[in-house]
């Protein structure tokens, strides 16, 4: 057989190799593929590490295994190799039709076949060598035509074993996504606004239905169907030609399969197509019930469950973490603390219940009369806080004080009766940094009960120099 017609057969055995193989297999397929190609009994495949000192015993060829028992090996130092690694010493193609008789030939990996003759290529990339091949007891010598083919089938196992890694990472990290996507219960879709045309990925069957039997929807319309009816018109305005914003978050009320409502969040973007005119949506659908879970979590360990307000452990959270804070430490506070008048009498007269419906009552009053970045809490009984930041002076803080007291006195409607509460307040202040959540409140406590003491209705500030203004 030509040398040309042996290089058409190799190219042919070859193209055999290809990434959609394991790489284990590629390089099995492919150190039998240059045995045979060089008439060799025996044939071989190994890594050189990244060290570029210690190779991987790898693979041995089929029929090498008749004769071989070596054992793999990760870190085989090549200053322990024979000459049958000086390709990787020399990069270059190393032929010993003499093996045996060679001076200086030193060993052979434990268990390896005796060799007569050997041929070694490396397989070379910027430089560093990747994979050393080797071949050997062929019964005639060795020739510059089995070093061409060699090298030829070497230069294709890397290329394709190349191939097979960056497949292999596309793969890994599609199984990755899609574990996360599991976990996260997210499915991903694309949005066409003028064919309005869904497409939706397969984690829409497993978050709609557990099973691979919910059919995803394909246009807007069949989408609803999967919304809960009071979601539904802000679902459509949002894909709305008219209303396509660029980017939104939507949370809203999904039907499963079988009508059970869950919480969603529809998060999407809107951009223009890369050909021609008109709208793309692309974005997620999260199931969001076990978030919703964890959120609720939080929010009770942080407010009163009667008023809704933060709970006094809230408030002592909040006062800690700003005495770090550098930034905020020449910033100061008024520390409001407020108590209900009369309230025991509503208690007394109508209930518990009126007296529960009283302090919501008050809390949506506070809130209504605190600027925005003010922090009310109700501390326990018919106690309340209002952390008044920014406030310089004692006119700051009495203002706001004498708001909370006046509004707390207006009639309020409670179990069909009206009744009227008032309040006292004592206020201490804080400049952020300098002293303790209890002496301020102790001194804001103080300055309360001189406040009831007097008569009630009224505020008292704490016998302490206030911050200069």
């Amino acid at each position: 057989m030509s040398i040309t017609s042996l290089s058409l057969q190799v190219y042919r055995e070859l193209e055999r190799l290809t990434p959609e193989l394991s790489e284990r297999d590629i390089i099995q397929e492919g150190i039998d593929i240059g045995q045979v190609a060089t008439h060799s009994r025996i044939g071989y495949l190994h890594f050189l590490n990244e060290d570029q000192n210690t190779i991987e015993l790898g693979v041995w060829s089929r029929d090498t295994r008749n004769y071989c028992t070596a054992s793999y090996d990760r870190h085989y130092p090549i200053d322990s190799a024979g000459i049958w690694a000086d390709s990787a010493r020399t990069l270059q193609p190393c032929i010993h039709n003499l093996y045996d008789q060679t001076p200086h030939r030193r060993g052979l990996p434990e268990g390896h076949s005796p060799l007569l003759r050997h041929l070694g290529v490396p397989v070379l990339e910027d430089g560093r060598v990747r994979l050393l091949l080797g071949v050997g007891n062929k019964d005639s010598d060795y020739v510059p035509a089995d070093v061409a083919v060699l090298t030829l089938v070497g230069e294709r196992i890397w290329a394709v074993v190349r191939q097979r890694r960056v497949l292999e990472r596309y793969l890994d990290m599609g199984q990755r996504f899609r574990h996360v996507q599991e976990i996260a219960s997210v499915c991903g879709w694309e949005y066409d606004l003028d064919d309005d045309q869904f497409r939706f990925d397969d984690m829409f069957s497993v978050i709609f239905g557990g099973t691979a039997g919910v059919q995803a929807p394909s246009d807007l319309q069949q989408l609803l169907k999967f919304v809960a009816p009071s979601d539904r018109e802000r679902v459509l305005q949002a894909f709305s030609s008219d209303v396509a914003a660029s980017r939104g978050v939507l949370r809203i009320s999904c039907l499963r399969s079988g009508g059970a409502e869950f919480p969603a969040e529809l998060k999407f973007e809107f951009r223009a197509r890369a050909i021609g005119q008109g709208l793309i949506g692309v974005g997620i659908l999260q199931d969001v019930s076990e978030q919703m879970v964890v959120e609720d979590l939080r929010r009770r360990a942080v407010t009163d469950a009667l008023t809704g307000l933060f709970n006094r452990r809230h408030v002592q959270v909040l006062f800690d973490s700003t005495q770090g804070d550098r930034r905020a430490s020449k910033e100061s506070f008024a520390f409001h603390y407020i108590d209900l008048d009369r309230f025991k009498a509503v208690n007394d007269s109508l209930g518990h219940a009126a007296g529960d419906e009283v302090l919501r009552q008050v809390a949506t009053r506070l809130t209504r009369i605190v600027r925005k970045d003010d922090v009310v809490a109700r501390v326990g009984g018919d106690e309340f806080v209002v952390l008044q930041n920014g406030a310089k002076t004692s006119g700051d803080a009495r203002a706001l004080a004498n708001k909370v007291i006046a509004s707390i006195s207006e009639p309020m409607v409670v179990a069909g009766r009206t009744v009227q509460v008032g309040a006292c307040v004592g206020v201490a202040f804080h400049r952020q940094g300098e002293g303790s959540y209890k002496e301020v409140s102790d001194a804001a406590d103080r300055a309360l009960y001189r406040a009831k003491k007097a008569g009630g209705g009224r505020c008292l500030i704490a016998r302490r120099t206030p911050p200069k203004g």
